[in-house]
């Protein structure tokens, strides 16, 4: 509740700054009052305030055009070769068929979701079957931890996507790096966004956001979002989450900017059973607290147009509290960049006061022509227990004649993959992987493939029936990404990965895809201003039969082979937007992990309305 009472304290400061702002105007002093018979009459006086409606939608469309200045994002590594950055935008985002960060992940080859069920549940990824630490997330550009109950891997299911203004995926052989960026409003017209959401077993989804910045550089942003999911008749796991944002900025010169960050997410998730509540096995123990993020950012930079050099210096403070647990964990960083037309340098320098005292990073980009470019990436943490991490990533790209493309990766170092657990050690590796692509007009082709070393995947703590998974020795991967626009308004896409020598790794299936035919029109005929745009999608998940891990006695749990349908209904008319979800066309009733059922032909429906105040 402190942490509402900070949001609500400080949103009252903001407001009330705004109304002094106006009061301070040093405003001329009254006329002499003279006989009121001469006053003209006030019944014939035009009122000041008779703009009328259309004079104000116009007002505002043209403030919606002026552009206005904001902090340039901080967290990504610069210039990287082709195939190595997937870059998901407002837009992307908003006609994605997801409702979580976790479903925009499964669209990357390589990926599997653990779902423990439907909306407001965990589903935590798995990348090319390295477990639980697999894939690492940053929050305009301070790294998550992983903290509460589970501070050894952190769930993207909790993240409310109407936050977001922009997710870059970083892939590397055998590690995902997920970069989240918060809103960011650029225009001199304030926005506002509403959100509902309805459907089965009572889903209510409430989101309303409200965007703000003035020429004189500040910035203001509120946002919040509250999903609530009933259990079952007769069975159990109902859940609600909260998401509530703020974002204060000023910059008062376009080389200097601050900005202040404060994220709060609160989670209830009644314990899960098998079977009938409450005589089943726990399936996952649930979860009760609330963990805010807060950051204050001051930058300086010497251009103005993206290029030349940038500092920025980052105070962040993690917070938990629930489950009979408390984390509090402050983190001062410093990001000194440099960007050139052809080349790029950046040096990350972190200390948190737990876990990783000191976690340091420089990346070099190189582009010397159109055709090639090249990375290179060291990394050096501290942990405690007087361990360490220490590894370097080398990348390499080429663009041929008629659409093919060549990359290869490779990373090598040792690594600890959770250092808030003091047993966990380094472990040594070597991965290598090499890509090529070939894209024309209407055909897109990538297949990928990878050599991992030996690991020690980590279990996830919400599935406690998956007790482990096994080591890998040595494995081989390949994956495949298609893409095929049949014409203007249809297209087919499919990625699939597949381990094809070495270990069959525990938690991902030996075969795995997912394919989407989708239909998109504007319907210019009928529509010519383009105001009018309808999606529909059809996707097909499906994997063959695996392990998906062991018991506490060691023994493989079966994975059986399912298919999945889901189908996604969208339109748009202007700045609204509503769309219907239905999964589980097929109604199966096991899911991605055993004894782990989704709903069958569950559905949600919903609006969103971005507009001009």
């Amino acid at each position: 509740m402190s942490v509402l009472r900070t949001v609500c304290l400080v949103g009252a400061l903001v407001i009330g700054g705004a109304v002094a702002s106006h009061a301070q105007v040093i405003a001329p002093p009254p006329p002499p009052l003279s006989d009121s018979a001469r006053v003209a009459d006030s019944l014939k006086k035009v009122a000041a305030d008779t703009i009328s409606t259309a004079d104000r939608v116009l007002k505002a469309q043209g403030q919606e055009r002026v552009l206005l200045r904001t902090l340039d994002p901080v967290g990504t590594t610069g210039l990287l070769t082709p195939h190595s950055r997937i870059l998901i935008t407002r837009d992307s985002i908003d006609w994605a068929t997801a409702q979580t960060v976790s479903e925009l992940l499964s669209r990357v080859p390589g990926v599997y979701l653990w779902r423990e069920g439907w909306l407001a549940r965990s589903e935590m990824p798995t990348y090319l079957g390295r477990g639980a630490t697999s894939v690492e997330y940053s929050v305009d550009g301070v790294p998550y931890l992983p903290v509460g109950p589970d501070s050894l891997a952190a769930d993207p299911s909790l993240w409310a996507l109407a936050l977001l203004d922009r997710v870059e995926i970083e892939r590397g052989a055998g590690q995902l790096r997920v970069a989240l960026f918060t809103r960011r409003h650029d225009r001199a017209a304030p926005r506002t966004r509403i959100g509902l959401t309805s459907g089965d077993r009572s889903v209510a989804r409430y989101l309303g956001s409200f965007e703000r910045r003035y020429p004189s550089g500040i910035g203001l942003g509120l946002a919040a979002e509250y999903l609530s999911v009933n259990p079952p008749n007769g069975g159990s796991g109902g859940a609600n989450s909260t998401n509530a944002w703020i974002q204060l900025g000023y910059i008062p010169s376009p080389r200097i900017g601050m900005q202040f960050q404060l994220q709060v997410q609160d989670a209830v998730r009644d314990t899960l059973l098998a079977g009938d509540a409450p005589a089943g096995t726990v399936l996952s123990p649930g979860l009760t607290g609330t963990r805010s993020d807060a950051q204050l950012r001051l930058s300086y930079q010497r251009s103005t147009d993206g290029l030349g050099s940038r500092a920025d210096i980052i105070l962040g403070r993690t917070a938990w509290s629930g489950e009979g647990i408390r984390h509090d964990v402050g983190r001062v960083g410093a990001v000194l960049a440099r960007r050139q037309p052809t080349w790029s340098s950046q040096l990350t320098v972190w200390h948190q006061t737990e876990w990783t005292p000191l976690d340091a990073r420089l990346a070099l980009g190189w582009a010397p022509s159109r055709r090639l470019s090249g990375s290179v990436e060291l990394v050096s943490q501290q942990h405690d227990g007087d361990r360490s991490s220490s590894w370097g990533t080398a990348r390499i790209g080429f663009r041929a004649p008629l659409g093919v493309t060549l990359s290869g990766v490779i990373r090598d170092g040792h690594r600890v993959q959770a250092p808030a657990d003091a047993s966990e050690l380094a472990q040594r590796f070597t991965d290598v992987e090499a890509t090529a692509s070939i894209d024309t007009r209407r055909l897109s082709v990538e297949v990928g493939g990878a050599r991992l070393d030996g690991w020690r995947p980590m279990a996830y703590r919400n599935f406690p029936t998956i007790a482990s998974l096994a080591p890998l020795e040595t494995t081989d991967w390949v994956t495949a990404r298609a893409r095929f626009a049949a014409n203007g308004w249809l297209t087919f896409e499919s990625v699939y990965e597949h381990p094809i020598r070495g270990d069959q790794p525990d938690g991902t299936p030996p075969h795995h895809g997912l394919t989407t035919a989708t239909i998109r029109s504007r319907f210019l005929r009928n529509f010519p201003s383009g105001i009018f745009e309808m999606k529909l999608q059809g996707m097909i998940e499906s994997w063959s039969p695996g392990v998906i891990g062991r018991t506490a006695q060691g023994d493989p749990i079966a994975l059986p082979g399912r298919t999945f349908v889901r189908g996604w209904l969208q339109f748009k008319i202007g700045p609204f937007i509503a769309y219907y979800d239905r999964v589980n066309f097929r109604a199966v009733r096991a899911g991605t992990v055993p004894g782990y059922p989704i709903p069958s032909l569950a559905s949600s429906f919903g609006i969103r309305w971005d507009f001009l105040n």
